[in-house]
């Protein structure tokens, strides 16, 4: 069984599951996942964990996520991107300042509250909210705490007289379950307007970069697939890294606390003969399991 994580560039027109099974194929194995969902429509980095690195999935979505993303004032849908039918119509009659749309973007930066979208896989009362938007219906969702540390306009914004609709592109960096399509509409609601994503492409999440990505079709077609796996040792380096000796991995083996570790870090990664055996955590002036990671037979 493989063990560790493969950078995918994901194409337009595939749900993230439909990669992940690919993967099972690809790899001849049933634990495969990835760490968060990219809709059909959007392209970029999908990281992808095969066999015990699954377990790892809570400590990799730490890291922030980084979009750039291509929205239209003018129009709304009831998806928040062009997958869905047109809710709103208004006409720009005359086009936003750039300055108005710097100033605008500069509002969002920082802690907010955004309410997720019905369209998402969000589960409310144990159903998904997507299975009940498809059947038209809405219910209440309450906000959640995101962050948005980087939101740059990418290039001026482009105007078009005729259809009434203004196009702009930026690039945002968020904390995790934040939704850039509710960002969009919400961005265009404080000016006034209805606005809907066009395009979205994820360029960075779980401290890696798209640019370090195989495009799904290339990894498919290698007829060695996993050299482009990542290995478990290799994953959390921001964690400590406490190479333990034989007494200590009798412990570990046992879900045992350890002390003496040499280091005050929160968490770490328990080392054993090479091999990423176990995360760790500080409780009480010791060290307890926090995920295991042992060797485990095919």
């Amino acid at each position: 069984m493989y063990n560790g994580i493969v950078l995918i560039d994901k194409p337009a027109g595939m749900t993230s599951f439909d990669v992940v099974s690919k993967m099972r194929q690809v790899f001849h194995q049933k634990q495969v996942g990835h760490t968060g969902t990219l809709d059909p429509s959007v392209t970029g980095l999908l990281v992808i964990v095969l066999g015990k690195a699954t377990k790892l999935i809570d400590f990799l979505q730490q890291s922030e996520k980084q979009y750039h993303a291509d929205m239209i004032l003018g129009i709304k849908t009831d998806t928040q991107d062009l997958d869905g039918q047109i809710i709103e119509t208004l006409p720009i009659k005359k086009p936003i300042s750039e300055l108005k749309l710097q100033q605008t973007l500069t509002t969002f930066l920082g802690q907010n509250l955004q309410v997720p979208p019905m369209y998402s896989a969000i589960k409310v009362n144990g159903k998904r909210l997507y299975d009940l938007a498809r059947k038209g219906q809405t219910v209440e969702r309450k906000a959640r705490s995101i962050t948005i540390s980087q939101l740059d306009q990418i290039g001026a914004s482009h105007f078009d007289q005729g259809a009434g609709r203004q196009y702009l592109s930026f690039t945002a960096t968020v904390s995790k379950g934040t939704y850039i399509r509710t960002l969009v509409e919400d961005i265009g609601a404080s000016m006034a307007v209805p606005a809907v994503m066009k395009k979205l492409r994820r360029l960075a999440a779980d401290g890696y970069r798209v640019d370090q990505a195989v495009p799904l079709e290339e990894l498919l077609k290698n007829p060695s697939p996993d050299q482009f796996i990542i290995p478990l040792e290799k994953l959390l380096k921001q964690l400590p890294m406490v190479a333990i000796k034989q007494a200590d991995w009798q412990l570990v083996q046992h879900g045992a606390w350890l002390r003496g570790l040499e280091t005050d870090a929160p968490l770490v990664r328990i080392f054993y003969d090479r091999s990423l055996q176990a995360i760790y955590k500080k409780d009480q002036g010791l060290y307890r399991p926090e995920k295991m990671l042992l060797h485990e037979s095919n």
